[in-house]
């Protein structure tokens, strides 16, 4: 009988999102998770939206730094600043601006 090689790592499952259309969970870890999570939803939303809308920032910074040759696909980059365009209000007909 063969034993296998104990410092053998077994295969790594690739790590894949949950199928579409199913729910996921995201636990509050801390108070600092807490406190950025009431930092986005400070624009109006609520806790799903501000979690898609993270995500979405985060999957945008990722993509392009790995089609740009900026670090090897699967590798995190370090995220040092992020560009914000300038805020302009909205103005209404009524303002006479």
């Amino acid at each position: 009988m063969t034993t296998a090689n104990p410092t053998q790592q077994p295969a790594k499952a690739p790590n894949l999102p949950p199928p579409v259309g199913r729910s996921l969970s995201v636990r509050i870890l801390d108070e600092g998770m807490h406190d950025d999570l009431r930092v986005i939803m400070q624009t109006g939303c609520d806790a799903s939206t501000a979690v898609r809308q993270a995500l979405l920032i985060l999957a945008n910074v990722y993509d392009g730094a790995w089609k740009r040759g900026h670090y090897p696909p699967g590798v995190a980059p370090e995220i040092v600043t992020a560009n914000i365009k300038p805020y302009r209000p909205v103005r209404q007909p009524d303002q006479g601006v």
